[in-house]
């Protein structure tokens, strides 16, 4: 496949994971009882909450990444040329995803995405009970800091939503400061909300007539606006979230095709991998870095920080998500002669 293909199949997979990401979350919220979810935050009860709103097995993200990882351990093996002479040493080359590689890798992924989603659960929680305890002024009661988790019901829609369930920690405190900012009265702050590049800007006259006339926003309307807020920071972590999980899953797929032929007999030796970036002004420095960086398979390429994927988007050497959340590069394997 060339670079084009393969960024296509990735991008078509994206709006799969994002759709069941941001189903799981609304099925939590949905079954969600406000009054109970209420009482363990009178209570401060941190573990039950955790329990209450997990996110579950999230198994259509679990069944997109396995989609994911099967299309590209498909079409990789469909698209490689293999010498007449080898064919009849390794057989026909057909992707298996029964076998036990494929399968640990897919157990895993999945096991990481569940522990990663339950982290952001925990997070969100603890982001909601720290802030109803550091409030400046009246404290939110606990029926407020139980809305502020899962969502106001829409008029517009009568399903809950604007809540921090499914956020991960750092964007649960983004919402948590921008409340504190449009409730403060000071027009310093309100400023610094002003900057937010997610917020909604239609209601930034509200804002910004607080800083005009010094009269602090109804606590009604800044739960409307952090709600929004709260929206757009989903929808972005979603996104990012979907748009990860295809490119790591579909370019692991790819490597375990190759993987699967050595296996079959084929020379490891003989296959070279190349790391390729967009070469546009998006591209991460570290990932600009290794354009062009050649590997042989198995063996990872390293960044000028010293992080270690075997391919884009890979996590199994412990590379962090400032390396692989977006990445947008791709791994082209060469068949020497």
């Amino acid at each position: 496949m060339n670079a084009a293909e393969i960024l296509a199949h990735i991008e078509a997979l994206e709006p799969g994971l994002h759709r069941a990401y941001l189903d799981s979350v609304r099925s939590t919220v949905d079954s969600a009882t406000v009054a109970e979810v209420e009482r363990l935050i009178a209570d401060e009860n941190e573990g039950a909450l955790v329990d209450l709103l997990s996110l579950g097995a999230l198994a259509l993200l679990a069944e997109g990444l396995r989609a994911a990882f099967l299309a590209g351990g498909r079409r990789e093996m469909a698209a490689i040329v293999i010498p007449r002479q080898l064919r009849q040493e390794i057989g026909r080359p057909e992707f298996d995803i029964s076998l036990p590689p494929a399968q640990a890798w897919l157990s895993e992924q999945s096991r990481s995405v569940r522990q990663e989603a339950a982290d952001s659960v925990r997070e969100a929680i603890a982001s909601v009970l720290a802030s109803r305890r550091a409030s400046a002024g009246p404290a939110r009661t606990a029926r407020q800091a139980a809305l502020d988790l899962v969502g106001r019901i829409s008029p517009q829609t009568g399903q809950r939503s604007g809540g921090v369930l499914g956020l991960p920690g750092n964007m649960a405190q983004y919402v948590a400061n921008a409340r504190r900012q449009l409730l403060s009265g000071d027009p310093e702050q309100l400023k610094q909300y002003l900057q937010r590049v997610r917020r909604d800007r239609r209601f930034d006259s509200i804002a910004r007539r607080a800083i005009e006339t010094g009269i602090p926003i109804e606590s009604k309307n800044a739960d409307k606006i952090v709600g929004r807020y709260a929206e757009r920071l989903l929808a972005t972590h979603a996104e990012m979230l979907a748009r990860t999980a295809a490119a790591e899953s579909f370019s692991a797929g790819r490597d375990r095709a190759w993987e699967q032929l050595v296996e079959q007999g084929l020379d490891r030796s003989r296959i070279e991998k190349e790391w390729r970036d967009r070469a546009d002004e998006k591209v991460r420095n570290s990932h600009r870095h290794m354009r062009g960086q050649r590997a042989l398979l198995g063996q990872p390429f390293r960044t000028n920080s010293g992080e270690l994927l075997l391919y884009p988007g890979d996590s199994s050497l412990g590379a962090g998500m400032d390396e692989i959340a977006n990445c947008r590069c791709i791994c082209i394997y060469h068949l020497k002669a």
